[in-house]
């Protein structure tokens, strides 16, 4: 019996199966990265998300995550109504009035908060305005059933505002009313980031800034059918927070691309940090629904369990 002696050639094939598998599992795992449209708005709050697709954490995570803009928290409203979302970011009241309208959505987690050290929301008053009526009665300008009317209310509480007779009225649309306040065609306005400091920048007067208030600002929400992908999506949304706090110059440029930032001020204009995800709490919850009740908004308080994931 003659023994065949097994060299170098023989163990070629066995390593070309194995490197067929590898490949087919690497192809696979890519096939199976599953799409997830969200929709944002070109506001400094969804740079995490802008990065987290950037850097490749959400595809790292097999979510093939589709950021769709739109204008207008409306818009928004209008495709996650007819099924062309899967999630969206936003403020509180607008997630809870889609669920009272029976579209299943649920906190993700909240994408900003108020902070002590850098201001999201500024109480303008306008460059028009003369000095000696900023004690008196005095427009401002906001958009209702919004977490800016929910944050207006509370600014009329606090000592800056306590000599001033705050009416507000309704503009929705941010530029217009960056320019009526401009112009002196309405007295005040609140107004977001970075459009409060441009405002500033050109002559408008700060009154308070929404930092020295403790309350969730905007969220990022999931449908219900999506929600086993609640703890993946937010684990790839850590790591894009961690990024941008860790390095914030670093993403300079895509926050001037991506987050509507003007021209002005795209060098100077701080790269915000932003907080580490969690879920709204139930008393953060239930203070809106309060809120939301006693505006006619809501008529009766949605269980915090047909809320979360």
């Amino acid at each position: 019996m003659v023994k065949q002696l097994k060299g170098k050639d023989d163990k070629e094939p066995i390593g070309i199966v194995w490197l067929l598998v590898v490949i087919f599992l690497l192809v696979a795992g890519v096939a199976s990265a599953e799409t997830f449209c969200m929709g944002i708005l070109p506001v400094i709050d969804t740079l995490p998300l802008q990065v987290g697709v950037m850097e490749g954490y959400f595809k790292a995570e097999n979510i093939d995550l589709k950021l769709v803009s739109f204008s207008s928290a409306m818009e928004r409203n209008t495709a996650m109504q007819t099924g062309q979302l899967d999630g969206f970011f936003g403020d509180m009241p607008a997630t809870l009035l889609l669920v009272k309208n029976k579209i299943p959505v649920r906190f993700l987690t909240v994408s900003y908060a108020t902070d002590k050290k850098q201001r999201m929301f500024g109480l303008m008053l306008s460059p028009k305005l003369p000095l000696a009526r900023e004690q008196g009665k005095i427009t401002v300008a906001i958009s209702k059933a919004s977490i800016i009317e929910y944050l207006f209310d509370h600014l009329k509480q606090l000592p800056e505002t306590n000599k001033m007779l705050l009416e507000e009225i309704e503009i929705k649309q941010m530029p217009i009313r960056l320019q009526m306040l401009l112009t002196g065609k309405i007295d005040a306005a609140l107004l977001p980031e970075p459009l409060t400091s441009l405002a500033q920048d050109r002559g408008a007067r700060l009154v308070v800034t929404d930092q020295g208030l403790d309350m969730p600002l905007t969220v990022l929400n999931i449908h219900r059918d999506k929600c086993y992908l609640a703890d993946t999506f937010v684990k790839a949304y850590t790591k894009a927070v961690t990024a941008v706090n860790k390095t914030p110059e670093k993403y300079r440029g895509l926050m001037a691309k991506t987050c509507r930032i003007p021209g002005n001020l795209v060098d100077t204009f701080p790269v915000y940090r932003y907080p580490a995800p969690r879920i709204p709490t139930r008393i953060e919850v239930q203070q809106i629904q309060d809120w939301m009740m006693k505006k006619g908004l809501l008529h009766h308080s949605i269980s915090y369990e047909n809320l979360i994931p």
